[in-house]
């Protein structure tokens, strides 16, 4: 089980774009797209310019908790019917 999922509520730790906090879009691998983070304007031919969506590696962002105003790291435990849940380390509330 993947700590991130889409539509995490993610903020960015490092890079040009630090501190901004958004939600993801897509996971690819150890790549996070990031909405509104890392845009990049790409030249196409008879469509003038056109924003694209660039990849930023997953250890350069944190899970945010919108009710603590905090980020923090993910633990993955499994519950009494051996099925996995996530809890935040810091304040033991469920993600799901």
């Amino acid at each position: 089980m993947k700590k991130l999922k889409k539509s995490d509520p993610v903020i960015v730790i490092s890079w040009k774009n630090k501190w901004k906090i958004s939600t993801i879009e897509n996971i690819n691998g150890d790549l996070v797209y990031v909405k509104w983070v890392n845009e990049a304007k790409r030249a196409t031919k008879g469509k003038w310019f056109i924003k694209k969506i660039l990849p930023i590696h997953i250890s350069n962002v944190m899970y945010y908790l919108e009710a603590e105003k905090k980020w923090t790291k993910i633990k993955i435990e499994s519950n009494s019917k051996w099925k996995n849940i996530r809890k935040s380390k810091e304040f033991n509330s469920l993600l799901d």
